[in-house]
């Protein structure tokens, strides 16, 4: 089991610096922009309004492009620097999105609310994930859409390895364990963890993806990992 708390996580996550997060831009980092946004996109379909929530919504480029398209959006979010950047976004160009800086795991979100929960990149940063889990799923209306998106626990090593190595490295992929980044950590779980908690929870999985890019995107950026090789 991880050693670090939320807190800690939360506290890692707060120290980016802000330019950092204002470089992450409208679209999200290229992962986002190529890989999640258009399958997020396709599976949600007209989401005009829809509520929504964003959970561990970061600098809220989510839940702006969710609020563009009409929906009705809440985005949570407990890191100061990530909060920070999306309050002040509404405030100049307002959308309609209330955004709560609360711990997922521990926020008081409400019974039965949402259409739509969505965790984009997010059950992974967080050690008190099950907790955060049966707050998304209490939060959505009966029939709602929980959509999660994950690092793929097999191939969670960095772009960048593979650059250098031409591959990627699976080390002690069954024991639950924390992984320390750049900013913050993950928390490394088996596929099946996630997924068995899932239906444990009492979800009804409808479909799994595991996203490949286009060639043309692949060459241009030169992300041959995310084309040939492995998923995300």
């Amino acid at each position: 089991m991880p050693e670090i708390t939320n807190a800690d996580t939360i506290k890692a996550w707060s120290d980016v610096p802000r330019e950092l997060i204002e470089q992450f831009g409208e679209d999200g980092d290229a992962t986002r922009r190529y890989l999640l946004n258009p399958i997020i996109f396709e599976l949600l379909g007209n989401v005009k309004d829809k509520l929504i929530l964003d959970a561990g919504c970061g600098q809220g480029y989510l839940a702006r492009q969710f609020a563009r398209r009409g929906a009705i959006v809440t985005g949570i979010e407990p890191a100061q620097a990530w909060y920070n950047h999306a309050a002040q976004k509404e405030l100049a160009e307002p959308l309609g999105i209330t955004y709560r800086q609360e711990d997922l795991s521990i926020a008081q979100i409400g019974l039965d609310t949402f259409d739509y929960v969505i965790a984009n990149m997010v059950l992974m940063d967080i050690p008190a994930y099950l907790p955060s889990l049966r707050n998304c799923i209490a939060a959505l209306k009966p029939r709602g859409g929980l959509l999660i998106a994950l690092l793929h626990p097999c191939f969670e090593e960095s772009g960048a390895e593979w650059q250098k190595k031409g591959y990627v490295e699976v080390r002690e992929y069954f024991r639950e364990h924390e992984v320390k980044q750049t900013y913050g950590y993950f928390i490394h779980r088996s596929l099946s963890t996630y997924l068995n908690d899932l239906i444990r929870e009492g979800c009804t999985l409808q479909k799994i993806i595991e996203p490949r890019l286009d060639e043309a995107v692949t060459q241009e950026h030169h992300y041959e990992r995310y084309w040939k090789n492995f998923p995300s």
